[in-house]
């Protein structure tokens, strides 16, 4: 039998100001898989990124600071422990936490991972509130593509919103990896995850489409998702900082979408728009 699979995470602590002035550099260096950090009262962020060898964490580390480690074989459960926080409720219809517990309404169980989401960042929380009341009216059965889809939190939250197919693609083999993990955890079979670049793996129509990817990469990509939305149809945008919201706007307006809600919490953005018929 081979040996498991072992990753890196790099990390980074730095203040306010330093995300804005390397965001490129970050970008470049990461191919847009990082995740920001933020803790109650603390005005220093935590930047992120996993790694598939040794090299890699290495290179950003010479590129940007900060360190990197070698991440456990029981990665998973290690991070649970660390990062154990309260469940998050979700409107009416959700409650998400990170353990099996008796609940009163439909539950999602994601344990905290790695630079990929559990629903505690500001930005996630906000979408998975869009998302659940963007899909209040649809019919059971809709469709969503989910770009960027990182642990398949929003992806998974639609299964259980009434999502009949949902489709969640990211570049990092190890997001995917514990996205399929997440959704058997969750006895869900509606989602199906997959490595994909968003610029060439949109097809079909859908009646939702989230994203979460770096601000270059999605005003590259807003016409191939006006086209691949159904007339009406919503698209949700997260991980904005509130730097690059008037650019984003003014790439949403040019690529035939209006913006129907805007959240803010802290630095961050999360909006809703729909494509115009």
């Amino acid at each position: 039998m081979g040996q498991a699979a072992r990753y890196y995470i790099w990390r980074k602590s730095a203040g306010p100001g330093w995300l804005l002035r390397n965001e490129a550099r970050l970008t470049a260096a990461t191919a847009g898989s990082f995740a920001i950090i933020e803790r109650p009262g603390r005005k220093r962020i935590g930047v992120e990124a996993t790694c598939g060898n040794v090299a890699g964490a290495k290179r950003l580390v010479q590129i940007l600071g900060g360190k990197s480690e070698q991440l456990p074989r029981d990665w998973l459960a290690y991070f649970a422990k660390r990062n154990a926080s309260a469940p998050l409720r979700v409107g009416s219809r959700l409650i998400i936490t990170e353990s099996a517990r008796v609940l009163t309404r439909p539950t999602l169980i994601i344990p905290a991972g790695v630079a990929f989401g559990t629903g505690e960042h500001a930005t996630t929380a906000m979408t998975l509130r869009l998302l659940e009341r963007a899909t209040r009216g649809l019919v059971p059965g809709w469709r969503m593509l989910d770009a960027g889809t990182g642990s398949g939190i929003l992806a998974l939250a639609a299964a259980r919103f009434g999502a009949g197919e949902v489709m969640g693609i990211d570049h990092d083999p190890l997001a995917i990896a514990t996205a399929k993990r997440n959704a058997r955890a969750n006895g869900i079979r509606v989602v199906n995850f997959a490595v994909a670049d968003v610029e060439h793996r949109v097809a079909g129509k859908f009646e939702v489409i989230t994203a979460n990817l770096y601000s270059e990469l999605l005003a590259k990509v807003l016409p191939r998702f006006q086209r691949a939305l159904v007339g009406d149809g919503t698209l949700l945008l997260c991980g904005v900082l509130r730097s690059q919201e008037r650019g984003l706007l003014r790439a949403l307006r040019s690529s035939e979408f209006r913006v129907e809600e805007t959240r803010r919490r802290g630095k961050w953005v999360a909006l809703r728009a729909i494509a115009r018929a």
